[in-house]
């Protein structure tokens, strides 16, 4: 059985490819030997001059798309559990019916942190999947909507540690639950109620996918309000999964904050190379990575007369 670590970065790989072009994504970041898996510890670093604008835009770009991803997490648990009907080829129904299911779990979890009439016990109806299909075959046939890279290769980016790496411990469980830390998931001693009561896995494994799909009628408010935490806490954040990737397979610690202003600064100058020339040589200039040194206190020198007043002081009080 796959460890938690190891789950969430499988899941969070499948989505962060999905705006990639071509059937090799982050193709600067697989040149060097980059692994997208952080879960795995890599014994053999990547030498950091490797680590080039480039890749580090790759990393923030994969970084940026899984953080975007998580009403298609939300789908993708609805679907692993529940008979949905829906075209998951069909990347227009697929991308309206995960938008639709996840605009009115957000309003309804607003709506029960006011104390409105929601509840979590309540029942949560899921879109009406005909009423959809009718809406998508009426609308314009120029509008926009996302489209998956379907061909794109995803081995390519966990091959580079696998034969160096030591996966953690921790074990995946149906009775194992997670709550959110920053940039991830971390395993709580009490699992999903509402999940549970009602037979919803919040593990997705394709291999593994129950012959008999639940019914969506007894979902509840309080079902998809647990889905919709663990699909939060699978996107994690964007500076903590750079820097998690960095220093997997780097070996260097960057500082989150010190990122959080070096990312605009390197847009900024990726955007200001207009020639193709200062492009290319900006893409092969080595990514600085900052870190926070630690403050070595300074010791005050010792007040020798001050001193000398205190002893003089003690004396006379004798």
């Amino acid at each position: 059985m796959e460890n938690i670590d190891e789950y969430i970065w499988q899941r969070r790989i499948h989505h962060g490819v999905r705006q990639q072009k071509g059937t090799v994504p982050f193709p600067e970041s697989v040149k060097v030997g980059l692994d997208f898996n952080a879960a795995l510890e890599r014994k053999e670093k990547l030498d950091p001059g490797l680590l080039t604008n480039a890749v580090m835009l790759e990393l923030c770009a994969f970084a940026k798309t899984v953080t975007q991803s998580e009403m298609y997490f939300l789908l993708e648990m609805l679907d692993f559990n529940f008979d949905l009907g829906v075209d998951l080829d069909n990347d227009q129904q697929y991308y309206e019916y995960a938008r639709r299911a996840h605009n009115k779990i957000k309003v309804v979890k607003d709506q029960i942190r006011m104390k409105t009439h929601q509840r979590n016990k309540d029942k949560f109806s899921l879109p009406d999947i005909s009423f959809l299909v009718k809406i998508i075959a009426n609308e314009h046939p120029g509008r926009y909507y996302p489209k998956r890279n379907k061909m794109v290769d995803t081995s390519v980016l966990t091959g580079g540690s696998r034969k160096t790496a030591e996966p953690q411990k921790t074990e995946i469980s149906e009775d194992t639950s997670m709550v959110k830390i920053p940039g991830g998931l971390r395993v709580k001693a009490r699992s999903y109620p509402y999940c549970e009561d009602l037979g919803v896995s919040v593990f997705v494994r394709p291999e593994d996918a129950p012959k008999d799909k639940l019914d969506p009628n007894p979902l509840t408010n309080g079902v998809m309000l647990e889905l919709l935490e663990f699909s939060r806490g699978l996107c994690g954040t964007q500076n903590r999964i750079v820097h998690d990737l960095i220093k997997q397979n780097f070996g260097t610690k960057s500082d989150t904050n010190l990122f959080s202003l070096q990312l605009p600064k390197l847009l900024e100058r990726k955007n200001a190379c207009f020639r193709t020339n200062d492009s290319e040589a900006f893409q092969k200039e080595t990514y600085e990575i900052k870190t926070l040194e630690p403050k070595p206190r300074k010791r005050k020198a010792p007040d020798y007369h001050n001193l000398e007043e205190l002893v003089a002081s003690k004396r006379r009080k004798r």
